[in-house]
């Protein structure tokens, strides 16, 4: 007889109408590997009807609706609970660190939330009162959940030292990403981001949005270093949105003798970013925090050489496949990329080692572990103690 299937529902409004980017791109890609799987009967939960084809492939749920003036989604998601308190779903997954008061009245006999890190409490910044609420509500009652998920050892630390939780709960499954970047011909990649986007080669790429954490300010200053001391013509081109630290970034630009030569572009295609990855002869990204850092692994399997920080997750997934420097040594990053532009041999290595470590991310394999780690909390005794 065959074995029942898994009732899991999936807390999939983590990625209604947002980019393809973070934890969105973590929820929709697992969201479709999951969707595929016979051993699992998938129900997706969120607020509102989008017009998304995943939605078609398995069971929807929107949460009650209704409007008030504070605290609507978290009165919804109370109606939620108490709507379907008979239908016992065996595992309800959040795909967000960012889980109500009352989150173990969910319908549910094991509950797992994915943290990635513990980013939401260590980022530098003031946080608004949801923040502070969601960080609350983890900590203290962090015991009613099953598991926590972290995308890295390094986020795992991080979640047991911060949160408290229980490490024998808390696990390590890696995020995906390196089985859909391929190493473009350059000269096709170029091509490529010259006609769309007007990069003229050769270039410095980096890729993160304008925050305090991602260290922009850094890469500037080690781009000024690098060019008064190589002499090469590189341009150094920065995509990502503008944010908190948009200003600064802005003022250092502007004083610096090269700012004809720093290129900002708030966003590229999807389809694009690995003509713009393999069009690149150095990645550098010092970023400050990061619970994975999907950056990396999407430059090592376009075969971009990579300069990347020393600190939080980043050594743990580029392995021997990056430079990795201290973040805010802004000499160590500029010797970092000028090795990379001036030593082919270093440059070839660090390319092949670079496709070889992005075998180890795949979307399939969070899947398999996901799917994994579901098996083992339903045929255990435990789960989500009182």
């Amino acid at each position: 007889m065959p074995a029942r299937k898994l009732k899991v529902a999936l807390m999939s409004y983590a990625m209604d109408n947002r980019q393809g980017k973070g934890t969105a791109l973590y929820a929709r890609k697992l969201t479709e590997r999951l969707l595929s799987d016979d051993r699992l009967q998938v129900t997706l939960v969120h607020y509102e009807h989008v017009d998304d084809p995943l939605y078609e492939k398995a069971e929807e749920i929107i949460m009650p609706r209704l409007r008030l003036p504070i605290a609507t989604r978290f009165v919804r998601q109370l109606l939620f609970f108490w709507k379907y308190r008979n239908r016992q779903f065996d595992i309800i997954h959040w795909f967000q660190p960012r889980v109500y008061p009352f989150f173990w009245l969910a319908p549910a006999r094991r509950l797992i939330v994915t943290a990635y890190c513990a980013g939401d409490i260590t980022a530098p910044g003031v946080y608004p009162l949801s923040r502070r609420m969601f960080n609350y509500s983890l900590r203290r009652f962090n015991h009613k959940l099953s598991a926590i998920l972290s995308s890295s050892e390094f986020g795992r630390e991080e979640i047991i030292q911060y949160y408290g939780s229980d490490p024998a709960r808390t696990h390590t499954i890696y995020l995906g990403g390196g089985e859909e970047y391929i190493s473009l011909p350059k000269s096709d990649a170029q091509k490529l981001v010259r006609a769309k986007y007007a990069i003229s080669p050769p270039f410095i790429l980096d890729i993160s949005r304008h925050v305090a954490h991602k260290n922009i300010v850094s890469v500037v200053k080690a781009f000024e270093i690098f060019r008064s001391a190589a002499g090469l013509p590189h341009e150094l081109v920065i995509v990502g949105f503008r944010g908190n630290d948009s200003e600064r970034i802005a003022k250092i630009v502007e004083e610096s003798k090269f700012k004809e030569h720093i290129r900002f572009i708030n966003y590229v295609d999807n389809e694009d970013l690995n003509a713009i990855y393999s069009a690149a002869d150095v990645f550098v990204f010092p970023s400050l925090n990061e619970g994975f850092g999907f950056p990396v692994v999407e430059a090592l399997a376009s075969g971009t050489p990579v300069v990347t920080s020393n600190a939080t997750s980043l050594p743990e997934i580029a392995g021997n496949a990056a430079i990795t420097v201290d973040p805010l040594d802004v000499n160590a990053l500029a010797d970092g990329i000028s090795r990379i532009l001036t030593d082919t041999a270093l440059a070839k290595s660090l390319r092949e080692k670079g496709l070889a470590r992005a075998k180890d991310f795949t979307w399939k394999r969070t899947a398999e572990e996901t799917v994994a780690l579901y098996q083992r909390l339903m045929s255990s005794d435990g789960g989500a103690s009182s």
